[in-house]
């Protein structure tokens, strides 16, 4: 549940970030005096669009420095980390003679009430006060998560491979114009949904 969370999150972003990318990343680039990232046909980089190799490394490092540091955060969060607990299951605790997971004994995982408590996702930030309400409504809100991530992961793959297979950027399937952020505006109001 915690990966599915974790990765829809993500795309959930990418399905917004991807179009928003391929509108903005002409003026943003133009502003700031860098050369625009997009490829040749004005597609986002991608492993199948290429231009992968026109991102800087910086930006890859602090991708997954941000990564690493919530991945810790995550784990603290769930009062005990995931990976000992796995070495633990795995028989290292038994091999070492050591309390690896910090449950107080050698041997198997034990269940402790942080586990329990534990709400798969829950990194404490919430700044607009979303997940509030009745238990109820806290379930629907967090069923509504679950399948709007499902449908921006497939929307995610679906935006690859149409990008790939026609050399048209997401934008342009859509008649908006790229680049032209009042034409987008209003082209964006015309799109049937």
């Amino acid at each position: 549940r915690e990966a599915e969370l974790k990765h829809g999150r993500l795309a959930m972003l990418a399905a917004l970030g991807w179009p928003v990318a391929e509108q903005l990343n002409g003026p943003l680039s133009k502003a700031m005096g860098l050369p625009s990232l997009l490829t040749a046909g004005g597609l986002d980089p991608s492993v199948l669009n290429g231009g992968i190799a026109a991102v800087s490394p910086f930006y890859w490092l602090a991708v997954l420095s941000f990564a690493s540091a919530t991945e810790l955060y995550a784990t603290q969060m769930q009062k005990r980390a995931g990976f000992r607990a796995t070495l633990a299951s795995l028989g290292f605790e038994k091999l070492f003679n050591v309390d690896i997971d910090g449950d107080g004994q050698v041997g198997e995982p034990v269940a402790l009430q942080a586990d329990m408590d534990y709400l798969p996702g829950d990194l404490g930030f919430d700044p607009l006060g979303l997940f509030k309400g009745t238990e109820q409504q806290k379930m629907s809100m967090q069923l509504k998560e679950v399948n709007n991530g499902r449908l921006a992961m497939v929307a995610i793959v679906g935006y690859a491979i149409q990008e790939a297979a026609t050399k048209v950027s997401i934008l342009e399937s859509l008649g908006v114009p790229v680049g032209d952020s009042a034409g987008a505006a209003k082209a964006l109001w015309q799109v049937p949904l």
